[in-house]
């Protein structure tokens, strides 16, 4: 409310102002929430580059589709009732950005947790066995958290599920008509961006985790 909705206002990009504005919430809830350690330091720093990715993957999929970022009602209000010039391909991406940053926040905590454990466990493993228990843990945590992303994008687009049942039923349009629209697409383009932000936070984390873990036990 503060920084990110008035600097987009005033005609800043969204993209980067989301990512500014994400870095911040980040380094202010991660500290508040889990404490000032190496533990949050990594997963401060696995989020950053994991947010930073989900970024790129969003600009490639958004541009690759052609999406102007029109495609809610929202969106479509805000350029019909207001005087501001908005960059809607801009406020797409950067809202792609935030909503992906809670999950993200989750997962690389979870895994830096759990390599930090598995070290104190056993202070002899190695990197490589801290890379693949970790890894092993994280595969089964980023398919709850993925299915969580789809289903919550999925529960706040029912609507677009009841378009595409009475499109197909009714045959009322053609299959690659109602897939081309802005309005399904911009939740296939959420949906896919976030996973694989979110698919690459795992090793990411876990490779950090594991070697600062690996020089934590071999200096003391």
């Amino acid at each position: 409310m503060w920084f990110i909705v008035p600097q987009i206002l005033s005609g800043a990009d969204p993209l980067f102002i989301s990512i500014m504005g994400s870095v911040f919430i980040l380094v202010v809830t991660m500290y508040l929430a889990h404490g000032f350690s190496k533990q949050t330091h990594i997963a401060l720093s696995a989020t950053a580059i994991s947010l930073f990715l989900t970024a790129l993957f969003s600009v490639f999929f958004v541009s690759l589709a052609r999406l102007s970022g029109l495609g809610s009602e929202d969106a479509y209000s805000l350029a019909q009732g207001f005087g501001q010039t908005i960059n809607f391909q801009g406020l797409l991406l950067g809202g792609i950005i935030i909503g992906a940053l809670g999950v993200l926040d989750d997962v690389t905590t979870t895994q830096a947790a759990t390599i930090h454990e598995l070290a104190q466990d056993n202070p002899k493993s190695t990197f490589e066995s801290l890379m693949r228990k970790g890894m092993a843990v994280g595969r089964e945590h980023i398919a709850s958290v993925v299915n969580t992303l789809v289903l919550a994008y999925a529960g706040a687009s029912i609507g677009i599920f009841i378009f595409l049942h009475l499109g197909l039923t009714q045959n009322s349009q053609p299959l690659w008509v109602m897939l081309n629209s802005e309005v399904i697409m911009e939740e296939v383009i959420r949906t896919l961006a976030g996973s694989l932000g979110l698919v690459l936070a795992v090793p990411i984390t876990t490779i950090l985790a594991a070697f600062f873990a690996k020089n934590e036990i071999k200096i003391t």
